[in-house]
């Protein structure tokens, strides 16, 4: 009699179909939590990002510059944003208490992206009034340009700076030469002057201050400037003379005076003018060199992301809930096993252990 060999499951096959059942199990047994764990979770996460008012980025752009690190660290340097902080009321606005609470609130709102590769910056702010988002962006923006200036960061500032210290002075002393010609015995042997005499003396000025902001450094310039000031010198005795022959009452000192006051007014007037034409045109280059896209107000939130935020906390929930429901079922099957309760027991004596 003949016994027929059953065909047997391989081993390992048995063990993984077993090992599958048992995952299936644990799960099957603590459905509950794992299925209700993530809805409440998600739940409670759209219930409070609900309760969260939208935000709004405003992005001011600045173009790509071999200044951009200069750029950058003037945006992030602390006085200025010091500054920034205190002129927007910024400790008011976000409703904060010492200027440490505020700065830092700040720098959570407030970023300054630098691509060192492309050599670009953006500046973004996020706030709950989409207006001040826009405000707050710009503002960073012009003080920007103000403190390249005022610290003189690149060429052109320091060359407008080097301008308009310049110009101070030159007005101080127009502002002298202004008195001086308006005194009534000036302004009157001023007045005895032809137009051409005055044309004269102011065109010579005019030449004069020329040259000075050229620099008067070449010896071409400055046998130029020794040239022009003999024509003046020529020009004040000619007009003293025709002076002379206009009055009988003869005062050299007081025509040369007066001359000399209208000659030196004149110089500083002229000064002025092309020092703002220089300084205009410096302006110009700084903003040439620093170009910037203003932020506008946004119209889309752009955030919280309520439905990322919710999938998240769903997915975390519901990670933890599979995780606890092995643990459990790990930690209960221990206790049946007597090997692994002994285990338990020694390595409990042993942490009590002194």
């Amino acid at each position: 009699m003949s016994i027929e060999s059953q065909p047997t499951a391989p081993a390992n096959a048995t063990a993984d179909d077993i090992s599958l059942l048992d995952l299936v199990l644990v799960l099957a047994k603590h459905k509950k939590l794992i299925i209700g764990l993530p809805i409440v979770a998600g739940l409670v996460a759209a219930a409070v990002t609900f309760s969260v008012p939208n935000e709004y980025t405003a992005t001011l752009k600045i173009a790509p510059s071999k200044n951009a690190a200069v750029y950058n660290w003037v945006l992030t340097n602390d006085q200025v944003l010091e500054d920034i902080s205190k002129e927007m009321k910024l400790a008011e606005h976000y409703d904060t208490k010492g200027r440490k609470a505020t700065r830092k609130e700040m720098s959570k709102n407030v970023k300054v992206t630098l691509n060192a590769k492309d050599a670009y910056l953006d500046v973004n702010v996020t706030d709950e009034n989409p207006e001040f988002a826009a405000k707050l962006a710009n503002r960073m923006g012009s003080a920007l340009q103000e403190n390249l200036y005022t610290m003189r960061l690149l060429d052109q500032s320091k060359s407008r700076y080097d301008l308009e210290s310049r110009r101070e002075i030159a007005l101080k002393n127009k502002a002298k030469f202004d008195v001086e010609i308006k005194k009534p015995e000036m302004a009157a042997t001023i007045a005895l002057l032809s137009p051409a005499d005055q044309y004269g003396i102011t065109s010579l000025a005019a030449i004069q201050a020329e040259s000075t902001l050229q620099g008067g450094v070449s010896d071409l310039m400055q046998n130029e400037l020794v040239r022009m000031q003999d024509q003046l010198a020529s020009l004040q005795r000619l007009v003293v003379d025709g002076m002379k022959k206009q009055s009988s009452a003869a005062n050299t000192g007081l025509w040369i005076a007066s001359v000399d006051a209208l000659q030196q007014q004149s110089y500083w007037d002229a000064l002025i003018e092309r020092l703002d034409r220089r300084i205009d045109l410096l302006k110009k280059q700084e903003l040439d060199e620093l170009k910037m896209t203003a932020a506008e107000v946004p119209d889309e939130k752009s955030g919280p992301k309520r439905s990322l935020i919710v999938l998240l906390s769903a997915f975390a929930a519901l990670f933890g809930a599979v995780l606890w429901a092995f643990i459990s079922e790990a930690f209960i099957k221990s206790r049946e096993d007597q090997n692994s309760t002994a285990l338990m027991d020694k390595i409990v004596a042993a942490w009590r252990a002194q």
